[in-house]
């Protein structure tokens, strides 16, 4: 029995002489059973050929990124040319419009949710703070997590994290090799510098005592390695390629009330870069280097950064050499949310390439800065801060909370802090969230 081709092109005439195939019946009538079997033939083969190219995308999601050398480029990356135009005004007139307006609380498909651990050792605080997001706001809109750890972590350690998010998943991503590997296969130059940073606060140490614990010379490695991977190797880091918007909450950030706006929905339909908790995270300019390193990338640096209250936005006034003394405020660290396509962009990139340079794990080139910086330079406007638009989302950190001193947080949580005026009334969270950290 003859078979038309699926593919071959027919016309109305051409059909008429065609022999009936097994789609006909006697009268050119379709066999309704064939009709429906072939129908779910060709939905098998397209879900089938579908769930590969998913996998294909998703290949590298638990992928240890290269942090030696920086990251290779991406195989699309954002191709935006007005950041590689010299000219300072094109830099600035970046194409990121958002491909449509959502409204508060309403699901987008690229957003992801990201924070970072150290290890076992943080997974009280971790649950408590996603616990605690789950019901302020992530239970409305069930973005899917993304947690960076550094130290080994077993599946046994990710079900109850997995648990309190649900329905929403969590991907665990290992953002390092053990760190006598990295320092075995350092550039010479950067194993140096690193070991004699060390022997300034101990005098005896050998590379091979240098663990994540060790003091080098002022704070543990390990803090100093998740300020460098946030600054740098995130932003290309696979397990991020296929999202265009993330929202970072600190794992010791936690939530105190129901969020009555969408930070999310407000950075798309605003075209934002950076949109922070708070402008006011601390300087940057402290010295020198700070201002040569972002002269080496962008060609200028920043004399002056501030809000105001005229626009809604950070307002930057840019320089040479004669701004290379000026201390710059920088976006908090804690809690912001970002446009991934502009962080992960050649010129940013670079940017933080230059920014860390052959200082590994040094706190004095820090991730807030990092985050900053390009902002300021090439998308000032684009630079919004939560506290200038009305926004107070009751996010505790470092015994603050709305830019109010409050306390250790389990203090906070069972009496409040009398001298701030700060309460919690917060009864779905105090019903399902077990609290432990934050003394």
């Amino acid at each position: 029995m003859n078979v038309m081709d699926p593919n071959e092109k027919s016309s109305p005439g051409r059909a008429a002489r065609s022999p009936k195939t097994t789609w006909q019946k006697e009268g050119g009538r379709v066999n309704p059973a064939l009709l429906i079997l072939s129908m779910c033939i060709v939905i098998q083969s397209f879900f089938i050929i579908f769930s590969q190219k998913s996998a294909q995308k998703n290949i590298g999601l638990n992928h240890i990124g290269n942090h030696l050398d920086g990251f290779a480029r991406d195989e699309n990356p954002l191709e935006l040319q007005s950041i590689q135009s010299e000219s300072l005004a094109e830099k600035r007139k970046l194409d990121l419009n958002p491909k449509r307006y959502i409204n508060d609380f309403e699901r987008h498909e690229d957003a992801i949710i990201a924070t970072k651990i150290h290890g076992r050792n943080n997974l009280i605080t971790l649950e408590q703070s996603l616990c605690l997001l789950h019901y302020a706001y992530n239970k409305r809109v069930l973005y899917n997590f993304i947690i960076f750890y550094t130290d080994d972590l077993d599946e046994k350690d990710m079900i109850q994290s997995r648990k309190i998010v649900y329905p929403a998943n969590i991907t665990f991503v290992k953002d390092s090799p053990p760190l006598q590997e990295v320092l075995i296969s350092l550039p010479e130059e950067r194993r140096q510098n690193l070991l004699t940073r060390c022997l300034e606060k101990n005098p005896n140490i050998t590379l091979e005592d240098i663990d994540w614990w060790t003091y080098c010379p002022n704070s543990r490695i390990n803090y100093n390695w998740q300020a460098e991977f946030r600054a740098w190797h995130i932003w290309r880091n696979p397990a991020l390629a296929k999202y265009k918007y993330m929202l970072w909450i600190d794992s010791d950030g936690f939530s105190t009330r129901p969020w009555d706006r969408d930070p999310m929905a407000y950075l798309i339909n605003n075209n934002l870069v950076v949109f922070a908790a708070r402008f006011g995270g601390g300087k940057f300019g402290r010295e020198e280097e700070h201002h040569r390193r972002i002269f080496k990338s962008f060609n200028t640096t920043i004399c002056e950064a501030y809000e105001d209250k005229r626009v809604p936005h950070v307002v930057s006034k840019l320089g040479g050499e004669e701004c290379f003394d000026k201390k710059i405020v920088n976006v908090h660290g804690y809690f912001y949310l970002t446009n991934l396509d502009f962080y992960r962009s050649d010129m940013v990139v670079n940017w933080a390439k230059n920014w860390i340079g052959d200082c590994y794990l040094c706190r004095n080139f820090d991730d807030q800065a990092a985050v900053t910086v390009p902002a300021l330079v090439l998308a000032p406007e684009r630079m919004w801060a939560m506290e200038a638009h009305n926004f107070s989302l009751g996010v505790f950190h470092n015994c603050e909370m709305d830019n109010k001193k409050a306390g250790g947080f389990i203090q906070l949580w069972r009496k409040g802090h009398k001298e701030s005026n700060i309460t919690i009334d917060f009864p779905e969270a105090r019903a399902n969230c077990e609290i432990k950290a934050g003394s």
